[in-house]
């Protein structure tokens, strides 16, 4: 009884893990754990105009912030109290020169020219122009008295309070002559000449004594801001809050947040419904992984393939529908993003009906990704059925993409996808451009334009992800497999030239298992390369194969004993498994080669050591194995088998071809060679039933020529041949 292989590719510990990568990755696409950019920021230029979707009172800390500083700035630096030795000491100064000065105009003798340079050669704080010195000198001595008590009085009068404010030498000079003026302008003197003498002498004299209270100042400025009243703005629903093309600044970003253009944080029930979508995904590819066995062996690399081609997609849709949504301008460039790229690498690397589901998940996911991607300002959709628009053009996209790559034996199949997804896009977007209103005849360019990158970026970014990740992966590809199967490849042309034989015996085994496999739907293309290659350990010794020996030729096992005859035969698998890694042929491939004999006795050569006489251990005369392990490395030593027994016993009288196929059949099942592949009875049926058909057509009848007639014998022997005219 046949009975099935328990060791499924798909475990359920890789599609656990395989379903928890799936939904960790997707969570942060859903949940605003991070930014991706595609927000607004300050200093930023408006790509649009912004208006406000709802009705919004708040507020406004910047414009209270602003108005806060606006009044601290409005409070004078306060002074600490005045330095009265600083202003006794300049008073005493003034009082020395001013008496220096009288004694210059009493002195007799002297002319107005040398008492102007005699007081120039006075020394004092600062330099007192020839102008002021002149009018001095030109004071009667009552007038001069007056002068000097007046200029004493107001040095005094001017350095009792805090003068010379400024942080610099510049503002403490300006402070002084300011304040200079101010008390001129209350106290004149008697004629305009003798204010601007006083204005200079006091100038040359005014020291900057004004020191800042820091504390003082601090709490009083702080009085001031506590003062402001905060500021509450009113913006009223399609209130324009920026103009495209305008900068956008801090009171432009406070009302976006306000009025939900922008959304900062994470809204607690938004960040758990986004998780459980994320969980979803990943639950629902997990699952659907194990339980239909999606990946074929080696499961866990092509899961990693697709997993990380699903989720690259994915991100790349998070991050490419902030920079062209809205679509205001109905350009649909959201529609160009190649997201049918994951559902045609799922079609590549595991089973059409997985694609189907990757297809249908992330073209809804993708649309979700839109909906709720936060603090994207104007991301949002573009009417109510832009969301689902998205949704179906990505999914419709997706299955045609999987559908139309899924078995690619050639790269062209990626062309063909181009077009089949460009049309499939653009039939969605042609259907909900005349569902929605308003429409005009210049965006069904744009449609076609959409759909067209859609097509043409997938596939190529497709085509280009299937070979960097078959190589990135150790995955056989279908373009390896039909490359392996190719006359030219360097190990069939030696089989060809070294072992014509054997190559010729591979290459019916190939046209037998493959047209059994189509019969069962096992893979063609696995079963055709794996016969091509399962007997290359024959090149080593080609002579010592049956196949490879010429008729009448002596065999080279006569010489030999028969234990050591099965060593050399039985060698061929080993020396087949080194020449494939050597050669570098992939698993799939090179499993072909033990598995082809299984555990099986060397039959012919045990028999003859058990006809002999001498004691014989089944050991020394059994390949290694393993036995089958899948469908088309069963049909394969099926069909190495009934070749090698049809081709040597065809001419038995009495048996069929048809016999000795079953029997070949029967004694497979007997030895338990079928026990670790999933073939069932029905399955071996049809493809005995293809064996036949094949073999039959291959060691048909011939027809049986009589003898030559004496004429034509005649004619050949004169040099001549037989002619209808004569």
């Amino acid at each position: 009884m046949l009975r099935h292989s328990t060791v499924r590719p798909v475990s359920r510990t890789s599609a656990a893990l395989f379903g928890l990568a799936i939904a960790v990755a997707a969570l942060p696409l859903v949940v605003p754990i991070f930014r991706f950019g595609g927000g607004l920021s300050q200093g930023d230029i408006a790509s649009r105009t912004f208006e406000a979707p709802r009705n919004a009172q708040f507020v406004s800390e910047v414009l209270t912030e602003a108005a806060r500083v606006e009044a601290a700035n409005a409070v004078p630096n306060i002074p600490l109290p005045i330095d009265t030795a600083l202003r006794d000491e300049r008073v005493g100064a003034l009082q020395t020169y001013l008496e220096s000065v009288e004694r210059i105009l009493m002195t007799p003798g002297l002319s107005t020219n040398d008492r102007v340079e005699q007081m120039g050669r006075l020394e004092t704080p600062n330099p007192i122009g020839p102008s002021a010195r002149i009018v001095l000198q030109s004071l009667e001595p009552t007038l001069f008295v007056r002068f000097k008590q007046d200029a004493v009085a107001a040095l005094r009068s001017l350095m009792s309070q805090a003068v010379g404010a400024g942080d610099t030498p510049e503002q403490q000079v300006a402070d002084i002559q300011a304040a200079v003026a101010t008390f001129l302008a209350a106290n004149p003197s008697p004629t305009t000449a003798e204010g601007q003498a006083m204005g200079s002498v006091l100038r040359a004299f005014v020291a900057p004594n004004f020191t800042v209270d820091t504390e003082a100042t601090a709490a009083a400025r702080q009085a001031a801001r506590d003062g402001v009243e905060p500021r509450v703005r009113t913006i009223a629903q399609g209130q324009v809050i920026v103009s495209e093309g305008q900068p956008i600044g801090a009171q432009e970003i406070e009302a976006l947040r306000a009025t939900g253009v922008i959304t900062d944080g994470i809204d607690v029930y938004a960040a758990a419904g986004g998780a459980g979508m994320a969980a979803a995904l990943g639950l629902l590819l997990g699952v659907y992984a194990y339980l239909f066995q999606a990946f074929e062996a080696p499961a866990r690399r092509r899961m990693a393939a697709v997993g990380l081609t699903f989720m690259l997609t994915l991100y790349a849709v998070r991050i490419g529908l902030p920079v062209v949504q809205p679509d205001t301008e109905a350009h649909f460039y959201a529609f160009a993003l190649p997201v049918a790229v994951a559902a045609m690498l799922a079609a590549s690397f595991s089973g059409l009906n997985f694609a189907v589901v990757v297809a249908v998940g992330g073209g809804l996911f993708s649309a979700l990704i839109g909906g709720l991607a936060p603090q994207i300002a104007g991301s949002s959709y573009v009417g109510s059925l832009q969301a689902l628009e998205l949704g179906m053009t990505y999914t419709v996209t997706g299955l045609a993409g999987a559908a139309t790559v899924h078995g690619a034996a050639r790269l062209g199949r990626f062309g063909f996808s181009a077009v089949t997804i460009a049309f499939a896009a653009a039939v969605v977007m042609y259907g909900f451009w005349l569902i929605g209103t308003p429409r005009a005849n210049v965006e069904l360019a744009w449609i076609g334009a959409a759909a067209g990158l859609h097509g043409f970026i997938s596939a190529t970014m497709a085509a280009g992800l299937f070979i960097l990740l078959s190589s990135l992966f150790g995955i056989t590809s279908r373009l390896q497999l039909l490359e392996l199967a190719q006359a030219d490849h360097p190990l069939l042309r030696r089989l060809q030239d070294e072992a014509p034989g054997t190559y010729h015996h591979s290459m019916l085994v190939g046209a037998l298992a493959e047209r059994a496999a189509a019969q069962i739907r096992a893979d063609a293309l696995v079963a055709r390369a794996g016969a091509y290659y399962h007997d290359i350990g024959k090149l080593i010794m080609p002579g010592y194969y049956i196949e490879n020996m010429h008729e009448g030729e002596p065999s080279p096992h006569d010489s030999l004993e028969p234990r050591e005859s099965a060593r050399i035969i039985r060698a061929h698998v080993s020396n087949g498994i080194e020449l494939a890694k050597k050669h570098r042929l992939p698993p799939v491939v090179r499993d072909f080669i033990p598995q082809h004999h299984g555990n099986r006795l060397v039959t012919y050569f045990y028999r003859k050591a058990a006809a002999d006489g001498a004691r014989v251990e089944p050991a020394d005369f059994a390949y290694d194995g393993p036995r089958p392990q899948s469908r088309e490395a069963a049909i394969v030593m099926l069909a190495d088998s009934c070749e090698a027994v049809v081709r040597a016993r065809r001419d038995e009288a009495g048996t069929t071809m048809e016999q000795i196929i079953d029997s070949v059949f029967a004694e497979r099942l007997s030895e338990g060679q079928l026990d670790e592949c999933d073939i069932t009875m029905r399955e071996l049926q049809a493809v005995a039933a293809s064996f036949k058909a094949t073999l039959r057509a291959v060691y048909h009848p011939r027809v049986q020529y009589p003898q030559p007639t004496p004429e034509e014998i005649a004619s050949l022997a004169r040099g001549e041949t037989l002619s209808p005219n004569r």
